[in-house]
């Protein structure tokens, strides 16, 4: 999975249906890849549909966010 915007929809031979927009509240999912930690959220600018933003968690803004009480 690379970093950026991730929209999908439903293709079944010659249809295609847009899958429906994620909800705001849903909890990030958490992974990590080749020993770093990632993330994938609903899109803030996603628009009418299904978008996700998948990116690298910044391990300096982590760390310090964990420091600080």
């Amino acid at each position: 999975m690379s970093v950026g915007v991730w929209r999908g929809e439903l293709r079944i031979g010659g249809w295609a249906l847009p899958l429906p927009q994620l909800p705001d509240n849903l909890t990030p999912a958490k992974w990590r890849r080749r020993a770093l930690p990632w993330y994938a959220k609903p899109a803030a600018d996603g628009g009418e549909g299904f978008a996700l933003q998948v990116a690298k968690t910044d391990l300096v803004q982590a760390v310090t966010r964990r420091i600080k009480p």
